[in-house]
């Protein structure tokens, strides 16, 4: 019985030792990013593509970092010649923010903007997003789901 009760308390250590672990992953000095939702996947006429993004970071110091997205269609057939030729890359300030090791950043865009670049079909594109804190510690990259850009 001593034997078993050693090898269930053996256990739980183990299981409270990584569900610590596990927690205690996410605040890193390299930021860590996670997508949290959307407010939709396909964007009409006029409408606006709202993204909520986690972010984990020991020091807490995002604030006045920098926000990096960069647009990749999907879409097989190039741009006509008479499509809108735009900037694929965005690069923002992060704004003064009290210190916190977490928080969620809203990535908001407009689709007449930037979301809109074809005039002839619907348009499928990816966002790949990044931070890089005060620090200049840099996250890694994440990938938004597909998101359908519609035409009227």
């Amino acid at each position: 019985m001593v034997r078993y009760m050693k090898t269930i308390l053996a256990i739980l250590v183990a299981v409270s030792a990584l569900l610590f672990a596990c927690s205690k992953d996410k605040f890193e000095t390299k930021p860590l990013l996670e997508i949290k939702g959307y407010n939709s996947k396909e964007i009409p006429q006029h409408g606006q593509l709202s993204v909520r993004i986690n972010y984990f970071d020991k020091e807490g110091d995002l604030g006045e970092g920098e926000f990096f997205a960069v647009r990749q269609r999907l879409n097989a057939l190039p741009l006509g010649t008479s499509d809108a030729d735009r900037p694929d890359t965005l690069r923002y300030p992060l704004p003064k923010y009290p210190v916190e090791p977490k928080g969620e950043i809203l990535m908001q865009l407009n689709y007449d903007d930037f979301l809109k670049e074809s005039v002839s079909k619907n348009d499928t594109i990816v966002f790949r997003i990044a931070v890089k804190d005060k620090a200049g510690n840099k996250s890694d990259t994440i990938t938004t789901d597909k998101i359908v850009i519609l035409l009227p």
